[in-house]
């Protein structure tokens, strides 16, 4: 009796052994360095920007997922690196990443052939063996998601390793080069507008996007030099359904809801836009103190924080010039020209319905005057038709009233202008004397023709 009591003991007690090997390793238990895919935090839609440095993390490793802590050291150093779909390398220790990197894949592409022993990836032949693993990255609002898959020909892959230790179909952007590029560090009026048209046309608008994590100011994104490969991935994945709130159900948007701002990589809004423009111009190399606020108090800013220029409530269409930055309650935009019936060339990030009605939009010319008749949405239209089709494929150009765009009901509102020397930016291209029209011929190169 005592023998067979003791071996269903035994069994029990193994049988739980299990149950908490399993559980451990589902919570994310151990440490080590690990190569993981973020799937997102736990709990999202429902948790609280206030309860951040309790959250809970969701990963991939080896088509397991796992759950860890996140080190909050170095002002969430960590979170502002992580991004859903994305390959990371993690140094876990007591169930928290407490260290975190980017690995390089090995080939990134679009698979050829595939055979028992060989993946051909754009041209670079790739061993196979039996330990390769297959998956694919499915990336949603609310989280990603790993399932297993036989690779097939014609779809895009990240390789890790040759021999494959894990092969990821994922969808990979294809290059891009903008029609205008600005150049880091150039303090002119002319370069302040090319790069604000850099990401034209190819950047979404997410509400808190190229904010931190925390949402507290500029994201590695917005300090970037030149265009974030995310903005390009996130662009190129979407279409024209593209929404970025979803109201019915928060764990399935896009949108910031009780303040936590997971989405901050993928896109741009009006703040993290002028922010990003403004590091471009300012800077030769990402990474420093970025210029990302409120977008209400962001032409004041400019002149009363950083001296760049002069704010001021007092001014109306004709005294508008390019370049100038415009605050209203709740928006911020660059005045790219003026045009001969005073109506205004802008360029913003906003959001504006797409063709097959979701409200998406992003980073975009746009037409303010008295109606649409007027020559700055004739204008914004034909360089958005001619020079970005992608875009011009989902979205129209929007208008908006002169009253609407330049209301200083707000006491922070109001129209900021760039001292034309050494404190803020150069002219010697004559900007300032020329019309939207003029402008827009000489940032495209159209002048030479």
């Amino acid at each position: 009796m005592k023998k067979r009591f003791l071996f269903v003991f035994l069994v029990l007690s193994l049988f739980m052994l299990s149950i908490t090997a399993c559980s451990a390793l589902k919570n994310g238990a151990g440490s080590g360095t690990l190569t993981a895919v973020y799937l997102g935090v736990v709990d999202y839609g429902t948790v609280q920007a206030g309860d951040k440095d309790s959250f809970r993390y969701r990963f991939s490793i080896e088509g397991e997922e796992v759950i860890y802590g996140v080190s909050n050291a170095n002002d969430y150093k960590i979170n502002n690196i992580l991004a859903e779909g994305y390959v990371f390398n993690l140094t876990v220790e007591d169930d928290a990443v407490i260290d975190i990197s980017i690995p390089e894949p090995y080939a990134v592409g679009t698979v050829q052939s595939v055979s028992p022993d060989i993946i051909t990836v754009d041209g670079d032949n790739i061993r196979i063996t039996s330990n390769t693993k297959f998956h694919e990255i499915i990336c949603e609002a609310g989280g990603a998601r790993l399932e297993d898959v036989s690779i097939k020909t014609g779809k895009s892959v990240k390789v890790y390793g040759n021999p494959a230790d894990v092969i990821y179909m994922t969808f990979v952007a294809e290059p891009y080069q903008a029609p205008i590029r600005g150049t880091a560090g150039q303090r002119t009026l002319k370069n302040f507008l090319a790069t604000a048209m850099e990401p034209v046309g190819t950047a979404l608008y997410v509400c808190g996007g190229s904010w931190d994590w925390q949402d507290a100011g500029s994201s590695n994104q917005a300090t970037t030099i030149g265009l974030s490969q995310t903005w390009l991935d996130f662009f190129q994945s979407q279409d024209d359904t593209y929404s970025y709130m979803n109201n019915n159900n928060f764990s399935e948007s896009y949108y910031p809801h009780n303040g936590y701002n997971e989405y901050y990589y993928a896109g741009i809004d009006c703040s993290g836009y002028i922010g990003w423009t403004v590091y471009n111009v300012m800077n030769t190399e990402s990474g420093k103190d970025g210029y990302v606020g409120v977008s209400t108090n962001i032409a004041k800013t400019l002149d009363q924080e950083y001296n760049y220029g002069t704010w001021t409530r007092d001014f109306n269409s004709s005294s508008l010039k390019a370049g100038d930055v415009f605050s209203l309650l709740g928006h911020v935009w660059i005045c790219l020209g003026v045009c001969e019936d005073d109506s205004l060339v802008i360029v913003h990030s906003v959001p504006s319905d797409s063709k097959s009605g979701s409200t998406g939009g992003g980073v975009q010319l746009s037409g303010v005057g008295k109606s649409e008749d007027c020559k700055a949405y004739e204008l914004a239209k034909e360089y958005m038709e001619r020079y970005y089709p992608e875009w011009n494929d989902r979205y129209p150009v929007i208008f908006r009233t002169y009253s609407s765009y330049t209301s200083t009901a707000n006491a922070n509102a109001g129209k900021f202008s760039w001292n034309l020397d050494e404190t803020g930016l150069l002219d010697p291209e004559g900007y300032t004397d020329m019309s939207a029209e003029e402008i827009l011929r000489d940032l495209f190169g159209q002048n030479s023709n």
